[in-house]
């Protein structure tokens, strides 16, 4: 990976790119998002049938035809003598007939107005191109160049442009209606006699290049000279004329010529679903197109577009973005060195979940772009703190007041160590108790319990450094256990541990399964797959047989296994986008109308909030009953409550209890605490801190007191007043600031 650094002496600004422009372009080319469908990358001329066909669908031929005419202005010609390789290549021509493009194209020359442009808006330039041939090549030449403003001086025959058309079939009317788009080019024709290369002299004594018809090739032409290669059908002799004039412009302008690509067509490497999608006929022949006959070939039409990606992502669906653009973006973002950085937002609300790069036919991993850039935005200091702050101080605190680890007792050393997660200890304190025990008991040579984070927080967060110290912990305490099995009860954990470090661990379902399950329900129930599994096929197995150990029968949800969509937890997205994880939880919890098994507690949770009935698997396994959702509080009060319960009744070890204030809460007060990410303990350490200072402002309007508490990065404001039973909280709110 590509790495740039730039320092600028006198302020401290930091730039570091993570990549180069040529792997963005290599990123980019992965996304087939912005790929021509199959219609436009087989026609030579790639004429954008696709919108086109969206606009005459709407009955809007005017605007489908200045689609086309972008290309091309000879519609009645294309309607009438082209060969439609479009039509052939369309996706529908494998569940039946392709779409018409023929009937579209005809509806747009009779319904789409003239085509002529108007010459006030055609540029003058001094260059004079010279022209020699009477031929449809030539027809296409005069508009190609004349729409970019060049004096055209055509040596040709003794045919009319009205003739050269007719030629091909046309009528007159077609053939004048298809000329109209000439109209205020600035032409002049001289005489020239067929296979009379005497214009060469003439002609070149004027002009400043000059372009021929292939009728000529083989004749010897001055080096400032252009010639067709001489198709014989009709979209490849437009595209040959497209191809010279934009070689003859290139060389007045100066500018390299040589690389102009010639015309070609290929396959799309777009990838089109056709699930859902049911064949039809087209409509016969062009003769008699009316605009009701045009409108219903054009809604054949399925808009082929690859939407794998976002089916299942509410974030892609929200953001209104397809990854190639976005990485873009991201890129972009990256690379301000001075101003605001607005895709901040965007980059912290991905979940980095692996859906996309499931989903995605080429294996796009816009997830890794995120990560890249969140690593990149905190080293250079263009990612604020606050973004994940919350999140990193809950990891500091799992790992410091609410760390615990331990051998059995009875035993110096562990063959087993049961590693629960910290999100469990947060949301089912009771369903890590009984698991430990449940272990402990029927495992021989001790197993041993470690209650703390991963680092997958940090790692969200782009913190490598607070990622490596949490590893670093994790090792050192697997170590002094004399190196156990590690089991872990998080799928995300598992995944963490054993990409980055040399603990090897297995999931507790693959270990219960191996003990023995005992039948406890019975029924249909389906299966919210965790992200941390989502490369793990062998682990989602297992954890489906472990369900029906159980007693369940699995139904499948919607999107499954590798395509499951996130929860809504991931990325910290909850931190970083409150509302859009709700969102995504919401998605999730919407693919079943019956109860949600997860195998993950922050899946449990989310899909909980959603108001999902949910249950994770150990809670069906031991008879817990799902304790709800609990607050920020809440959360890390379960993890205190249950390391002080496991050292008390199986270590019999004692922690003395911080002597806390008398505090209660208005009603409403508790839910806004938690929508603002201030737990309980802040306000404590506030009112404790008011307490030593009596500094308080006085809310004489309502009658509280108001004071504050800088703690680390936040100033904490709480409104209280004081009664017999203790301090009533009002209410509380927090500010990135510091107050003098």
């Amino acid at each position: 990976m590509e790495k740039k650094e730039h320092h600028f002496v006198g302020k401290h600004y930091l730039m570091k790119q993570a990549f180069g422009q040529e792997e963005l372009h290599e990123r980019e080319a992965v996304c087939t998002r912005e790929v021509p469908p199959a219609c436009t990358s087989a026609c030579p001329l790639h004429l954008d049938m696709r919108q086109a066909c969206a606009l005459a669908a709407q009955g809007n031929f005017s605007r489908a035809a200045g689609i086309l005419r972008k290309t091309t202005p000879f519609l009645h010609l294309l309607a009438g003598c082209c060969n439609a390789p479009c039509e052939k290549s369309c996706v529908m021509e494998n569940l039946g007939d392709g779409v018409s493009m023929q009937v579209i194209e005809k509806a747009c020359a009779l319904y789409g107005g003239s085509g002529a442009m108007n010459r006030f808006m055609i540029p003058k330039k001094k260059k004079i191109v010279a022209l020699a041939g009477e031929d449809l090549f030539c027809l296409g030449c005069c508009w190609e160049l004349g729409k970019k403003g060049y004096e055209i001086h055509w040596y040709t025959g003794e045919k009319t442009p009205q003739e050269i058309l007719t030629d091909w079939g046309l009528s007159k009317e077609e053939a004048a209606a298809d000329l109209g788009s000439l109209e205020g080019f600035r032409i002049k024709k001289f005489p020239i006699q067929s296979g009379d290369g005497s214009f060469r002299d003439t002609c070149m004594q004027e002009a400043d290049v000059l372009c021929v018809s292939p009728a000529f090739r083989g004749e010897t032409l001055p080096e400032t000279c252009f010639v067709g290669k001489g198709y014989q059908e009709v979209s490849w002799i437009l595209a040959d004329a497209k191809y010279v004039a934009l070689k003859a412009d290139r060389y007045l302008q100066g500018a390299d010529f040589e690389d102009v690509s010639e015309p070609k067509t290929d396959k799309s490497r777009l990838f089109v679903t056709m699930d859902g999608v049911t064949g039809s006929k087209a409509v016969a022949g062009v003769e008699t197109v009316t605009k009701e006959t045009a409108q219903e070939e054009a809604a054949r039409c399925i808009q082929c577009q690859c939407l794998e990606c976002v089916k299942g992502c509410v974030y892609l669906q929200e953001y209104k973005r397809n990854p190639r653009g976005a990485i873009r973006e991201i890129y972009n973002n990256m690379s301000i060195v001075m101003g605001n950085h607005m895709a901040n937002k965007m980059i912290n609300s991905c979940d980095e979940c692996g859906q996309c790069k499931a989903a995605c036919p080429n294996g796009f991993d816009y997830p890794e772009v995120c990560r890249i850039a969140r690593q990149v935005m905190v080293e250079t200091e263009k990612m604020p703190p606050s973004a994940h702050e919350f999140a990193l101080l809950d990891q500091e605190f799992s790992n410091s007041e609410g760390f615990l680890a331990r051998t059995q007792p009875g035993y110096e050393s562990s063959a087993y160590l049961f590693f629960p997660g910290c999100q469990a200890a947060a949301v089912s304190p009771e369903t890590v108790e009984k698991a430990y025990k449940d272990l402990s008991g029927r495992l021989k040579g001790g197993v041993g319990l470690m209650l703390g984070c991963c680092g997958a927080i940090s790692d969200w967060a782009g913190r490598a450094d607070l990622f490596t110290s949490a590893l670093e912990k994790i090792q050192r305490e697997w170590e002094k256990q004399g190196k156990p099995q590690v089991i872990c009860a998080c799928p995300t954990c598992r995944k963490v541990l054993q990409e980055h470090t040399d603990l090897e661990p297995k999931g507790i379902w693959e270990v219960l399964l191996q003990l023995g399950v005992e039948r406890v329900t019975s029924g249909t129930i389906s299966i919210q797959d965790a992200c941390g599994a989502r490369q793990d096929a062998q682990a989602r197995a297992q954890v489906r047989k472990f369900v029906e150990a159980l007693g369940c029968q699995v139904q499948e949800l919607p999107m499954a296994q590798e395509l499951v969509p996130c929860c809504g937890y991931g990325g910290l997205m909850p931190y970083a986008n409150r509302e859009l994880s709700l969102k995504k939880a919401a998605f999730a919890a919407g693919q079943s109308q019956g109860r949600i098994l997860t195998y993950c507690m922050a899946c449990r949770d989310q899909l909980s909030k959603a108001g999902a009935d949910t249950c994770h698997i150990l809670e069906l396994t031991y008879g817990v009953e799902p304790p709800g959702v609990p607050d920020l509080s809440g959360r890390r009060a379960n993890r205190l409550k249950l390391k002080e319960k496991l050292l008390r009744e199986i270590w019999k070890e004692e922690i003395p209890m911080e002597e806390k204030l008398e505090i209660i809460y208005a009603p409403g007060v508790e839910a806004q605490l938690d929508e603002r990410m201030i737990l309980k303990s802040d306000v404590q350490a506030v009112l404790k801190a008011y307490e030593e200072t009596k500094a308080a402002a006085e809310d004489e309007e309502h009658g509280y007191l108001i004071t504050n508490c800088r703690i680390g990065n936040v100033t904490f404001w709480v409104k209280f007043t004081v009664s017999e039973k203790g301090y009533v909280v009002h209410g509380a709110y927090s500010h990135r600031m510091t107050v003098e």
